[in-house]
Parts: structure tokens; sequence; C-alpha cells
């Protein structure tokens, strides 16, 4: 599934993330692209920064970098070349 929003950048607030969560609810990874057709400058990265948050859970750091090494697998699978 694929959206595309052309918004000004006051427009991207918590309502338009939580209609971004709805609607890709069910997906198992999303990727958001922002990009820009205004005048170049520092201000496309603080727009970036501003469309992401801390990650907020009942686990500390440490227990979910152990979560995600732990999740892991490596093996060997047949290549063919």
């Amino acid at each position: 599934m694929q959206a595309t929003y052309h918004l000004k950048p006051d427009q991207v607030d918590d309502h338009l993330m939580q209609a971004i969560r709805e609607l890709f609810k069910n997906e198992d990874v999303l990727t958001i692209t922002v990009s820009s057709t205004g005048k170049p400058g520092g201000q496309h990265k603080t727009l970036f920064y501003s469309l992401f948050g801390s990650w907020q859970g009942q686990e500390t750091g440490d227990e979910l970098t152990l979560q995600i090494y732990s999740a892991r697998q490596s093996g060997d699978r047949p290549v063919d070349l």
C-alpha cells in the first residue's frame, strides 16, 4: 500500500502521524520518505527530525537491545552463482 501526502511543514502534526499509523497498522514495515520542493537550506533537516520522536516502551534500552540481538537469525543458505 502506498499513500502520498503533499503538505506544508506546519501541517505535519500528531494528527497526521496518527492517521499514518492507522492507515498502515497491518504492515510489517513502514518506510517514510521526506522530500521537499522548496528552497535548499537547513530547514529540511529540521523538518525531517521533527517527524520522529523517542521510543516509549516498557523495556529499558538494554533490554530492547538484548531482544533485538536475540531475535536475529543467521545461518547457511545455498547460493547459486
